[in-house]
């Protein structure tokens, strides 16, 4: 029953299809006919689109007219905002009561010169002039129209009517011009070298020599005229009529056999084609048991596609049970190191602080406080780093709090002597390997402001983020630091200073009381 009703569709296919061929080039040669017998009105309607853009641009102009002098103080700015509201706009000038000229500016000629196939030969001849005076101010607005942008309108709504264009100004000169780049455009732009045909009169219509239908319309409130210009319709159906003698056998026996195959297809391939699909895309999607299953019915190759898929399928999923298995212990093992070094680190934090209570002369007391802080630092940043899921990132904010109150015990200051204030963007996350030199640094800047601070003084730490991360550190106006630069500068400390600052691709200036410290961010989670 399936064969025979097939037969009956492959049958009535072929009348059916150059039916409907019949019919739609019937209706194309309607509208043609329609085209040619409603072409006055076609140039009619072509010019109100024009029209549209100089209304625009004369209430532009009115807008501009009714303002004062010193609104146009800045020429280039009010020139490019013009641009801006109207980009046909070229020409732009402004003069006052006495007839002064207050603004004035034009476009380049070469940034101005029409687009698409618009003839080389009219391409600024001249502008559209619109003008526009106020009466109360005093000011008078004259703006310059590109010829070629008034033809847009009209071409984008009849852009699938073959029609030409040319907008002639009051002496007759062709401005602007566009043929239909699938017909001949040569010969509508040979016709417009006519003088008489570039004198018709607005509102009528004539034929060529050559067979053209060629209408004139007035551009409305100017002197301007748009000719339009539609081919032959002999010369336009031609080729499609050629085209369909030679193709319609082909196209009407191709039609067959694909209804053909796609029957026999559908009927032994294509279902368990789709089911394989399917499974492909929800294995795609996440859903990792997803298998073709059995498939029993189906050709020998796709059966085995099915079970070769399935097999992939578990073999994957093994391999990943093992991964996962492989990374949860390589977590655990890195967890288990950063807690022993910083384990280690407390111990050697302890020991030199116990060394520098024990230490009785003043150069020993300020040697062990520095190594003392040095180790502090880094081990803030394990301890910070320690408290995060996976161990190996630390948040930018938590890191600088972190460090200054492991700083701040062997200074001997208050919690309120330091104030510290982030932004919504401090909350990056940095690696470890760069959270480690930050510790240093900020190890190496802050004890001196903690030693330098005066009794009521407080330090100041910013802490902005972004694309960079910024530290202000300000605060402690006696300070002496010694860190980089100057006669006194410490040799060691500068070599590690800049030693971090070039592994954190790093700058960092001080002016004043004023430390900045800036680094990027490529690193951020």
């Amino acid at each position: 029953m399936d064969r025979r009703l097939f037969s009956y569709v492959a049958a009535a296919l072929v009348p059916l299809a150059a039916l409907a061929f019949v019919f739609s080039y019937s209706d194309y040669v309607r509208r043609a006919e329609e085209e040619q017998s409603r072409f006055v009105d076609y140039a009619r309607l072509i010019g109100q689109s024009s029209a549209k853009i100089i209304a625009r641009t004369e209430g532009y102009a009115a807008a501009l007219a009714a303002g004062n002098p010193g609104d146009f103080s800045d020429c280039a700015q009010v020139f490019d905002a013009m641009r801006t509201e109207m980009h046909e706009a070229v020409y732009f000038r402004v003069t006052s009561a006495a007839d002064a000229v207050v603004c004035e500016r034009a476009l380049a000629r070469e940034s101005v010169e029409g687009q698409g196939n618009e003839p080389a030969p009219s391409r600024m001849i001249q502008t559209v002039p619109v003008s526009r005076a106020n009466g109360t101010t005093g000011i008078r607005v004259d703006i310059g129209l590109r010829p070629y942008a008034l033809l847009t309108a009209p071409i984008a709504a009849t852009i699938s009517s073959h029609i030409s264009f040319a907008l002639l100004s009051p002496s007759g000169d062709v401005l602007a011009a566009y043929a239909d780049s699938s017909e001949e455009p040569e010969t509508f732009r040979t016709m417009l070298d006519d003088p008489e045909l570039r004198a018709l009169s607005p509102q009528t219509r004539r034929t060529t020599s050559e067979g053209w239908s060629v209408a004139a319309v007035a551009l409305p409130g100017t002197d301007f005229r748009i000719l339009t210009g539609a081919p032959p319709s002999a010369t336009l159906f031609e080729p499609w009529i050629s085209m369909a003698k030679a193709l319609l056998l082909p196209i009407s026996l191709l039609a067959v056999v694909f209804v053909v195959l796609r029957f026999g297809m559908q009927r032994f391939m294509l279902r368990y084609i789709r089911h394989i699909y399917a499974t492909f895309r929800r294995y795609g999607s996440g859903q990792s048991d997803a298998r073709v299953g059995n498939l029993d019915n189906a050709p020998a190759e796709i059966k085995l596609l099915g079970i070769t898929f399935d097999m992939m399928a578990d073999r994957i999923a093994y391999r990943t049970r093992d991964l996962e298995a492989s990374l949860a212990e390589q977590q655990r093992l890195t967890r288990e190191l950063h807690h022993r070094i910083k384990n280690t680190l407390q111990m050697i934090s302890s020991l030199l602080g116990m060394q520098r209570r024990e230490a009785t002369q003043p150069d020993e007391q300020a040697a062990l406080r520095v190594a003392l802080e040095r180790v502090l630092g880094i081990s803030a940043a394990y301890r910070v780093s320690y408290a995060t899921n996976e161990g190996t990132d630390v948040a930018l904010e938590s890191l600088v709090r972190e460090v200054v109150e492991s700083l701040r015990e062997p200074a001997k200051l208050p919690r309120s002597a330091v104030h510290i204030s982030a932004d919504g963007q401090s909350q990056a996350v940095i690696v470890l390997d760069k959270a480690i030199p930050l510790a240093f640094i900020l190890a190496e800047l802050l004890p001196p402001r903690f030693s330098a601070l005066s009794p009521g003084e407080t330090i100041q730490i910013d802490v902005t983020g972004g694309t960079s991360a910024v530290l202000e550190i300000s605060g402690a106006a006696a300070i002496n630091d010694m860190s980089l630069g100057g006669e006194n500068e410490a040799p060691l400390k500068a070599r590690l200073m800049r030693a971090y600052l070039r592994q954190l691709s790093a700058t960092c200036t001080t002016v004043g009381p004023l430390t900045r410290l800036e680094m990027p961010l490529d690193g951020v989670h």
